[in-house]
C-alpha cells in the first residue's frame, strides 16, 4: 500500500490565534502531516465574521511548530502579484525550516472581490493568468534573475532572495473543482499534488477519467514525475453511535452554491473504524493525501480521536 497523509482544514473564521495554534499542536502532536489554512478575505457566506488572515497566521505558526507541514488550501491567486507570492512563500518556508506546501487556485469567490475592489475577470482568463504565475513564482524560486514578458506579468531583471529552502521548489498543490480542461492542463504542468473537494467529487469511473487526461497532458509537457492525488473532504468522528449522533444532528451538510452550480456535501461519517473502512475506499481510486475537514476541530476532541484511532491504520 502506497503511503497515505492526512492533514486538518484549521478553521480561521470566528475564531483566534490563541486557538489556532492549541488546534495545530494538538495535530502535530497527534501524528498529522499537514494543517491546511484558506486564503479568504473574508468568511465565504458570512462576510461580516472574523477572519483571520492565511499568511500572518502561517508565519506564526511556522515558528510554533517543528514537524507539521504547512499549507494553503488554496491561496487565491487574484489576491497578489505572484512576484509577491513567491516572496512571502520562500520566507514561510525559510521560516518553518522547509516544511511548506504551497496550494494555489485560480480564484472562484467573486462576490468577495468585488467587495474589495479587486477584479474578478471571466473563467479562461483567471485560469490563464494562474498559469503565467505559476511560471513567474518557479522562476524566481529557481533562477537568479528572471526577466519575463507575459501577458499578466511583466519581470525585468527580478531578484528573489534567499531562495526556499526545499529543492529545487516547495511542493505546488491546484486545486481542481470540476474536469475544466485548462485546469487540468496546468496541474499536469506545474503541480506535484492535485485536489479536488469532495463537494465536486465526481464518479469513480468519471476520477478514472480526469486522472486520464492529467496523464495524457503531462506526456505534452514532457513532465515523466507523479503527480500525487488529494482529497478535501468533512469528516464527523464520535467514539460512539450516541455521540455520532448529536453530532450528526448539529453539524447537517450543507450544499455550496458557486454561479449556477449547486454541491452537495459529502462527507466521513462514522465511528473511528467506520472511517477507516469509508476513506479506504478512496485508496482504491489512488488518492493518498487526505484533508480532513472536522467541523468541531477547535474542540480538539476529533483531532485525538482520529489521531489514536484512525491514522494507526494507515501507518503500514
Amino acid at each position: 500500500m502506497k503511503k497515505v497523509f492526512f492533514g486538518a482544514n484549521i478553521e480561521q473564521a470566528c475564531t483566534d490565534y490563541k486557538t489556532i495554534k492549541k488546534t495545530v499542536v494538538e495535530c502535530e502532536a497527534q501524528g498529522f502531516d499537514f494543517v491546511w489554512l484558506s486564503d479568504h478575505l473574508y468568511d465565504v457566506g458570512n462576510p461580516q465574521n472574523p477572519y483571520l488572515e492565511c499568511w500572518s497566521v502561517l508565519s506564526a505558526l511556522a515558528e510554533a511548530t517543528s514537524k507539521i507541514r504547512l499549507c494553503t488550501i488554496v491561496v487565491n491567486n487574484l489576491l497578489r502579484h505572484p512576484s509577491l507570492l513567491a516572496k512571502m512563500a520562500s520566507t514561510v518556508d525559510d521560516i518553518s525550516g522547509g516544511r511548506l506546501d504551497l496550494g494555489v487556485g485560480a480564484g472562484w469567490y467573486e462576490e468577495e472581490c468585488v467587495a474589495h475592489g479587486i477584479p474578478f475577470p471571466k473563467a479562461s482568463t483567471r485560469i490563464d493568468m494562474l498559469d503565467e504565475a505559476l511560471t513567474v513564482i518557479k522562476k524566481l524560486w529557481t533562477e537568479d534573475r528572471t526577466s519575463l514578458e507575459g501577458r499578466f506579468y511583466r519581470l525585468k531583471d527580478a531578484y528573489s532572495y534567499p531562495k526556499p529552502k526545499q529543492r529545487p521548489t516547495p511542493p505546488i498543490w491546484i486545486g481542481v473543482m470540476k474536469g475544466r480542461r485548462r485546469m487540468l492542463e496546468l496541474v499536469a504542468k506545474h503541480a506535484d499534488v492535485w485536489t479536488v473537494s469532495s463537494l465536486y467529487l465526481p464518479s469513480k469511473d468519471e476520477y478514472a477519467e480526469i486522472c486520464g487526461r492529467v496523464e495524457e497532458y503531462k506526456r505534452r509537457f514532457n513532465r515523466n514525475v507523479e503527480i500525487k492525488r488529494g482529497l478535501g473532504i468533512g469528516c464527523i468522528v464520535a467514539k460512539d453511535r450516541s455521540n455520532l449522533a448529536e453530532k450528526v444532528l448539529r453539524f447537517k451538510p450543507r450544499s455550496v452554491a458557486i454561479g449556477d452550480y449547486v454541491a452537495k456535501q459529502r462527507r466521513v461519517e462514522g465511528t473511528p473504524e467506520e472511517c477507516v473502512e469509508q476513506l479506504r475506499v478512496f485508496l482504491d481510486l489512488g488518492l493518498t493525501y487526505f484533508v480532513m475537514n472536522f467541523p468541531d476541530v477547535d474542540t480538539l476532541e476529533p483531532i485525538k480521536l482520529f489521531g489514536e484511532k484512525v491514522l494507526p491504520e494507515f501507518r503500514g
